[in-house]
């Protein structure tokens, strides 16, 4: 069992009332549309749930069960293995997302539950019944998972979500403290820049380490709620530092307007306390910038203490031209501070 902390930016929170189905006109990092169970009376017959009464389909029971919960993205496993849990991804992105799945590793048996059911004294009776139930098939002999899978191809499905916290990173934009871009969850953001500028300007995020940290690149998140893709960075610069005052350049590029993470991979592995992101351009007329995560990808020592953990994520508000109050119309646009990052979302 995954903690959600534990899985890749990819691998979406689900809904516990699934979505509309167009999320393109309402985008979110989260766009369950419901969930498909594979049950002993279908085609392929799978005895997985056995003593787990359900349906084909999302029903009350699984409403008990997915709060909080991440689907694992299968997208880079064998295309032959199909979960016995789906969870039905808006059409517009498809990820091809597991609850419950099974495969061989080695000359060992896997069976993976995105839901946590480790706890043996639940008090949810619903979230006991399903733990039975797996742990009845795992010891039987139908237990037999029949597709391969490695273990790189399983790590690849892994990223320390909160691994900033974990270094004890904090953040500034643009000289004010904020570390909403920081805190492993993409449904908290920032976003800097004036909407009504002749020109757009060059917006800084700095992150400081307490100790000089060791790594191979950088994962940048884009802001996920805003179907314009407001304040995406295209061009890009990152530096890093010893003391916050000399900065030396370590990559620069050019990212595509999208919601999926952009991973950069530095030339050569790095050890600085200092570390700057630069937007440089953003895409047409936007004069914004906005960034959902950056996390770095470590590579040093193994850190002390808790790894990782599960996370409450926010939820998140759709941020449309309609009901963005920023982007109303024109002629009531209010610009934003060119320094003020805008705040969380608020918990609903």
């Amino acid at each position: 069992m995954p903690r959600n902390s534990d899985l890749d930016w990819t691998s979406p929170p689900l809904d516990t009332v699934p979505v509309f189905w167009n999320r393109l006109m309402g985008p979110a990092w989260g766009r369950m549309l419901g969930l498909w169970i594979d049950r002993k009376d279908t085609e392929i017959k799978s005895h997985t749930l056995d003593g787990f009464i359900t349906g084909p389909t999302f029903d009350w029971q699984w409403a008990e069960l997915v709060r909080n919960v991440r689907a694992v993205n299968l997208d880079r496993l064998p295309p032959e293995l199909e979960p016995v849990v789906w969870a039905i991804d808006d059409w517009n992105r498809n990820y091809k997302l597991g609850v419950i799945f099974e495969c061989s590793v080695g000359d060992g048996r896997l069976l993976v539950s995105a839901i946590d059911v480790t706890n043996a004294n639940d008090s949810n009776p619903v979230r006991q019944q399903l733990r039975a139930a797996l742990l009845r098939y795992a010891a039987g002999d139908c237990f037999q998972p029949n597709v391969p899978v490695t273990l790189e191809q399983l790590r690849g499905l892994l990223f320390d979500t909160v691994i900033m916290k974990r270094l004890g990173a904090t953040a500034e934009v643009n000289g004010l403290s904020d570390n909403s871009a920081i805190d492993g969850d993409p449904n908290t953001y920032w976003v800097a820049g004036d909407r009504n500028a002749a020109l757009r300007e060059q917006i800084g995020m700095v992150v400081h380490f307490p100790a000089p940290v060791k790594m191979a690149g950088v994962v940048l998140m884009p802001r996920q709620n805003h179907r314009e893709h407001e304040g995406d960075i295209r061009d890009y610069m990152i530096q890093i530092s010893d003391d916050a005052n000399e900065w030396r350049d370590v990559a620069q590029g050019q990212l595509g307007s999208s919601f999926e993470p952009h991973e950069i991979r530095f030339a050569d592995t790095l050890t600085a306390q200092h570390l700057r992101l630069i937007s440089l351009s953003g895409f047409g007329t936007d004069k914004t910038t906005s960034l959902a995560e950056l996390a770095v990808i470590y590579v040093g020592p193994r850190l002390p203490g808790s790894d990782g953990g599960t996370l409450e994520y926010k939820r998140s508000r759709t941020a449309t031209p309609e009901i963005d109050e920023g982007t109303l119309a024109p002629d009531k646009a209010k610009p934003l501070p060119a320094n003020k990052p805008k705040p969380k979302s608020p918990r609903r």
